[in-house]
């Protein structure tokens, strides 16, 4: 990687609702439902707060690191005093979330945006289809070259692979979009689409892998009538509470709620900060590494409310995640200079030992005073160059295992050795 300076590196992340996902405004709403969920009061869209998104990234960050072998406090988890134990302050988890302890705070470097809608799973005449604006594709997508996408409340744009449409009297093609029926104006070649880059330290992503999950079944509708189409078309539950003695239903205990469907694909994106801005010199790959982490773990453990009740997974895509080889480079020269910066204290510390006792009992408290401040310093080294320590000898172990088992698997197929009958051979040779 570049060794160029950057204050900040923003990414654009893709993801893929596996389950419903419910992210609750809390209490009960007047409406189509009891427990609605969240909503950009512009748009009227649903949304999953970036809150929402951090909360859960900061805590499977600590799961990977904990599993991984470094001893992290509880406190680390949630960046504040749990159950007793305080966020450490050093930790990877801390320098990316931030975090408030006893002593001190620090802000996180890790910034996220709110998860937008950007394709949307609607059930039609011809089966499923993803249905997005065209106010979204204008904004968020490089159409490879094409002029800006217009449609009116009535018609529609296809994918050119949306072949068999059904046709209206007039033998114009029409679709449903649940309830609403529009007319198809034209149709696009989405092949060479890709997400747009803001700026030069943004990665740019194209959308093959997402088109495929669709099975290139694209549709663009008017700005005015998709917020229609995703409220309408949200997946609607109801659930009673149960009653544990009786078994049976409890009275007035019936409520309703609403979820994303599955198939929904969202976008967001973190911006990164350099913690070199704030004299720090832990690599921006450490920030970065730790956040990704935590979002590979979203696809088992999920995001939002009713988890239990199979809601909330999400996939993100993980092609433009850090590499491994560029993360563990960064790391090894980060733990290279603390390791410097934590023995130049102890000679620093070992010099100033050595000057208490030629002074006079007034200067020698100044001294001590100096001493305590850098032993502080250099127990903060200590404590993470062992935290790094713990993780990498887990790790090792690890891939030694991991190395057995590819040993013992290969010993097995190197030893295998059938020879091929003869009248095989002939068979074979005659079928040529």
């Amino acid at each position: 990687m570049a060794d160029t300076f950057l204050p900040f590196k923003t990414k654009k992340y893709l993801a893929i609702a596996k389950e419903p996902v419910y992210v609750g405004t809390g209490g009960y709403r007047i409406g189509r439902v009891d427990n609605t969920i969240i909503r950009d009061p512009a748009t009227n869209l649903p949304k999953i707060p970036g809150s929402t998104i951090s909360g859960n990234a900061r805590y499977y960050s600590w799961l990977a690191y904990k599993s991984g072998g470094m001893d992290l406090n509880l406190g680390c988890s949630k960046g504040k005093k749990t159950n007793g134990e305080n966020a450490c302050g050093v930790c990877p988890v801390c320098l990316s979330y931030g975090f408030i302890n006893d002593e001190r705070a620090q802000s996180g470097l890790a910034y996220f945006s709110d998860a937008r809608i950007l394709f949307f799973p609607v059930a039609t005449m011809v089966g499923t289809i993803w249905v997005t604006s065209d106010e979204i594709v204008n904004e968020l997508i490089d159409t490879n070259g094409s002029d800006e996408i217009e449609v009116t409340e009535s018609q529609f744009i296809c994918s050119n692979k949306m072949i068999e449409l059904p046709k209206s009297n007039e033998s114009k093609e029409i679709l449903n979009f649940g309830w609403i029926m529009l007319e198809k104006k034209e149709s696009k070649d989405i092949n060479g689409w890709k997400l747009k880059g803001d700026d030069s330290s943004e990665e740019v992503s194209d959308l093959k892998y997402i088109f495929e999950k669709m099975k290139n079944k694209l549709c663009v509708v008017s700005a005015k009538v998709f917020h229609h189409i995703v409220n309408s078309n949200l997946e609607t539950r109801t659930s009673v509470s149960i009653n544990p003695v009786t078994g049976t239903a409890e009275s007035r205990a019936l409520f309703t709620y609403e979820a994303l469907p599955r198939g929904t694909v969202f976008i967001f994106e973190v911006t990164y900060e350099n913690p070199k801005n704030y004299g720090k010199v832990n690599p921006m790959e450490e920030i970065i590494g730790t956040v990704e982490k935590g979002f590979e773990l979203f696809s088992s453990l999920g995001i939002g409310g009713m988890g239990t009740r199979g809601f909330g997974k999400i996939e993100i895509k993980k092609e433009k995640f850090l590499r491994e080889e560029d993360y563990w480079e960064r790391v090894k020269e980060y733990l290279e200079k603390l390791q410097q910066k934590s023995s130049d204290f102890k000679n620093k510390i070992d010099e100033q030992i050595e000057e208490i006792k030629s002074r006079s009992n007034g200067d020698k408290k100044k001294k001590e005073d100096d001493i305590k401040k850098d032993c502080k310093k250099l127990d903060a080294f200590v404590y993470v160059l062992n935290l790094w320590k713990a993780h990498l000898e887990s790790q090792k172990e690890k891939l030694v295992e991991r190395i057995k088992n590819f040993q013992e698997i290969y010993n097995t197929i190197s030893s295998i050795n059938i020879e091929i009958p003869e009248v095989c051979r002939e068979e074979e040779n005659n079928e040529q």
